[in-house]
């Protein structure tokens, strides 16, 4: 599932168009297209026969016109608007309201309010496709022990905790899971059981499978007491419960075991967000490449749904993070610093860095990944248009 966000920016000045595309270079995940108006209509969006998720319309002497056209249209045609004019201006305000517009700035820009305000609507797009189809998240190692696990457990407590959405964390790892224990959990029945009870399955009865962490995440995973699973499930039977999760819950976090095949698929093919999980390694460097190019190639996942981790990051390692971004093919990664004794004791204490240890290094950096995956925390500011027109209603 792509997270390409396509934006189209309108103005009669090349000028503008140009200084508008250089202010998104920040965002790695959008496709910007220009449109120079100069075909004598009002309406930014004449002809365009694709439409955009976001507008950037710079106002020209004919505003009136133009905020009239798109306030004309029907709401579920209008595209998330940002318009760029006299900011101070109560009449072209106003009619930046009525035509929908979620932010107006001022030209020229000023720092980073436009990629800002872009990225404000980018996770109200988020929060809305987790809100209609639940946001799935894999995580995978490149190489055994990388920490996918650990990551995928306080990714999904975070998302519970602190950013208050309803989550499902879902082992995979239908042999040698080990998800419940990273939370202090010991399941009498999970996943296996729900499988084996497919054909009296609804989202209701799913829950009974599950489960609740004190932070109201729901987990299904593995019980102590399941024999050893010889031959996997059908495809389409854990596709049945990944939907299920998916319908019930925000986001449904996956932890994955390290392989390619049918089950994998039906995850990786649904997923929002493939988080690859590397450390600082020549062998896993070697594994991690395998993985990326089995992952765009034989699955056709988009680069930008992919997310590359490092884990027990170390700026002084051999194998160095120009390394790692060289090889894969990822200018971007996320940094998870090298902890050991606060890892290890969350992990042998079944708590979640959240609680254990709030303010270390390590907890902040994957609150860092938890909001690139999704999380409420990234963008919590209000729009500039709506605090202009607060100050103007006091």
């Amino acid at each position: 599932m792509s997270k390409l966000l396509n934006i189209l920016v309108v103005s009669r000045s090349k000028e503008v168009i140009d200084g508008v595309t250089r202010a998104l270079d920040p965002l790695l995940h959008a496709n910007v297209q220009r449109r120079l108006a100069t075909n004598g209509h009002v309406d930014p969006l004449h002809g365009v026969t694709s439409q955009p998720q976001v507008l950037i319309l710079h106002l020209s002497a004919t505003w009136r016109d133009e905020l009239a056209a798109l306030a004309g249209r029907p709401v579920d045609r209008r595209p998330a608007l940002i318009v760029l004019g006299p900011a101070q201006d109560t009449q072209v305000m106003r009619a930046a309201m009525q035509a929908g517009a979620r932010d107006l700035l001022t030209w020229p820009l000023v720092g980073l309010d436009l990629p800002e305000a872009v990225e404000r609507i980018e996770l109200e797009r988020q929060a809305s496709i987790a809100r209609e189809h639940g946001s799935i998240t894999a995580f995978i190692n490149a190489k055994g022990g990388c920490g996918a696990t650990f990551l995928a457990c306080n990714v999904a407590h975070l998302l519970s905790a602190r950013s208050n959405r309803r989550v499902a964390l879902i082992d995979l790892d239908l042999q040698f899971g080990t998800v419940p224990l990273y939370l202090d959990l010991i399941p009498k029945r999970g996943i296996r059981q729900a499988l084996q009870n497919l054909d009296a399955l609804d989202e209701l009865a799913l829950q009974g499978y599950m489960m609740r962490h004190v932070s109201g995440l729901h987990v299904l995973g593995q019980s102590d007491e399941d024999p050893l699973a010889i031959q996997d499930p059908r495809p389409e039977h854990v596709q049945r419960v990944l939907e299920l999760a998916a319908a019930g819950h925000q986001h449904v976090v996956v932890d994955l075991p390290r392989r390619l095949d049918a089950l994998a698929a039906i995850v990786i093919t649904r997923a929002l967000h493939v988080v690859v999980v590397v450390q600082q390694s020549v062998t896993t460097l070697r594994d991690a490449g395998r993985l990326v190019r089995g992952l765009r190639g034989e699955l056709g996942v988009g680069k930008e749904c992919i997310e590359i981790v490092v884990n027990r990051y170390e700026r002084k390692a051999p194998v160095t993070l120009e390394d790692i971004r060289s090889t894969l093919g990822f200018e971007e990664v996320s940094l998870i610093p090298n902890d050991f004794d606060v890892v290890s004791e969350c992990i042998n204490t079944g708590a979640a860095l959240l609680d254990h240890a709030r303010g270390a290094a390590v907890t902040r950096a994957v609150m860092a990944l938890e909001t690139r995956l999704g999380g409420s925390s990234a963008a919590s500011k209000q729009s500039i248009l709506a605090r202009t027109f607060a100050s103007l209603r006091n």
